[in-house]
């Protein structure tokens, strides 16, 4: 079964062990968007700005995780921030 990892470090570089690890089943990828109905209007403005398609934006969630599986992609996402390192994951 593939997995989601998100890591993070509390600094600009990815070294050592992360400050925070979160391992989600991809299978429940299907559901992000339907969880997304549950997040109050005004947290989504907060969080992403006013207009944006959550459909859209994780309609194909699951799709993506499965070719990045099948393709031998793992590294999803690298962002790297002034006091912060993330990384999304396939296993």
């Amino acid at each position: 079964m593939t997995d989601i990892r998100v890591l993070v470090w509390r600094t600009s570089e990815a070294t050592g062990e992360p400050e925070v690890e979160v391992k989600v089943p991809a299978s429940l990828a299907k559901w992000v968007p339907r969880m997304m109905a549950f997040v109050p209007k005004k947290s989504k403005v907060e969080m992403w700005g006013e207009g944006v398609d959550f459909g859209a934006l994780f309609g194909n969630i699951e799709q993506m995780i499965e070719e990045a599986a099948a393709t031998g992609v793992k590294e999803l996402v690298d962002v790297k921030a002034k006091e912060a390192h993330i990384k999304v994951l396939v296993d």
